[in-house]
């Protein structure tokens, strides 16, 4: 591919002796990868801001970033860049202001960092996120080396990002607020893939949780868990880190684990649970009595074994203050009664036979399991 200075994206020489010969050190090579980072991560938030009735970017900003390295010039080590247009649903109409805005973020970063050098201050209030990608650009260099980067054609319109700048922005960074590592617990009504995040339904609200691009297990994961209704999904616990745990609604990024900790079916069965511990005494007339919170615990303890049982369980209360388990295996109708007298009642009617083999015993957790998951009553 042939492009002309015109056509470069980017000015980027890297600087030291180092890069006197052909080519340049494929150790610093991340280098041009950090640069893309920054932008892209300033063109974000130049988006959002520009867009303040808008929470998310638009499907495929990100991926239409497409910076592509065509050629190292002899000298110092100066990486040739184009932007590329992906093939794809983009139309021209957004490709020209996303085009835009990615070309306003490298100016945008570029003069950042020449006010930087300058002032010794940020004078741009970049996100927590884009001021780290920022403090990478240069981080592979030794003390003697640098990177001059920015416009492509005109020389004023360039940065130096040399030892002194490298450590300006590390004490700039310092003042970031330090992230934290919290892990939420809700279920994920929305994902997005274009900008690989979704939004995980909390008790206490709705937080965006963004997946390191490279997360390909997670983002596999959160389509796995996804509720696309909006309620049926297992709940899960996401971890992951955030400049702000005190808010309704956690902003989360680099995540890093999404794990299901309660199955839908066993919120289904810790629902019914919850109506029944909801009822008072005479719920059912005047001599009906509720069950007590101790053959409550008893059953909310057996939950999780329930919802793993294959068959449909239904969790209902009688008059007498017991909690009785129906489901039903081929022709046989089952039932199991946790009783207030700490007793247990195990009943199975085949419907087909009339056969019916009753038992009442001392309540015992191995005996009701063993019950519900093989129908024996020894």
């Amino acid at each position: 591919m042939d492009a002309s200075e015109e056509d470069y994206f980017a000015f980027f020489s890297l600087t030291g002796d180092r890069f006197d010969a052909p080519g340049m050190p494929a150790d610093t090579a991340r280098e041009v990868g950090n640069f893309r980072e920054a932008v892209l991560k300033v063109a974000r938030d130049l988006w959002l801001e520009s867009n303040p009735d808008r929470r998310r970017l638009p499907n495929g900003f990100n991926e239409a970033f497409d910076l592509r390295l065509i050629a190292v010039t002899s000298g110092s080590a100066r990486p040739r860049m184009v932007l590329h247009r992906p093939s794809g649903k983009i139309s021209d109409q957004d490709w020209d202001e996303w085009s835009g805005i990615y070309s306003r973020a490298r100016d945008v970063l570029t003069e950042s960092l020449q006010e930087i050098a300058r002032t010794r201050q940020t004078p741009i209030n970049f996100s927590a996120d884009s001021m780290r990608a920022i403090r990478r650009v240069g981080s592979s260099l030794q003390d003697s080396e640098a990177i001059i980067l920015g416009d492509p054609k005109q020389d004023s319109r360039r940065a130096t990002v040399d030892l002194a700048v490298r450590e300006i922005l590390e004490e700039i960074e310092e003042l970031v607020p330090t992230p934290q590592r919290v892990q939420l617990e809700g279920i994920i009504v929305e994902y997005d893939g274009s900008t690989m995040s979704f939004r995980l339904r909390t008790a206490s609200g709705v937080s965006t949780c963004r997946l390191d691009q490279t997360r390909h297990d997670l983002a596999v994961a959160a389509k796995e868990f996804l509720a696309a209704d909006g309620v049926t999904a297992p709940d899960v616990q996401v971890e992951g880190e955030t400049s702000d745990p005190t808010q309704k609604s956690i902003q989360l990024f680099n995540v890093t684990g999404i794990t299901a900790v309660r199955s839908w079916e066993e919120k289904t069965l810790l629902l019914q649970l919850q109506k029944i511990r909801e009822l008072t005494d005479t719920w059912l007339g005047p001599d009906s009595q509720a069950p007590s919170d101790e053959v409550a615990s008893k059953v909310e303890h057996l939950i999780p074994r329930l919802a793993t049982l294959g068959v449909d369980v239904a969790i209902v209360p009688n008059s007498e203050g017991a909690i009785v388990l129906e489901w039903r295996r081929g022709d046989v109708e089952m039932s199991a009664a946790v009783e207030s007298d700490d007793q247990l009642f195990l009943c199975a009617d085949n419907t087909v036979t009339d056969e019916l083999q009753e038992k009442q015993v001392e309540f015992n957790e191995a005996a009701l399991v063993r019950f519900l998951e093989s129908g024996s009553m020894n």
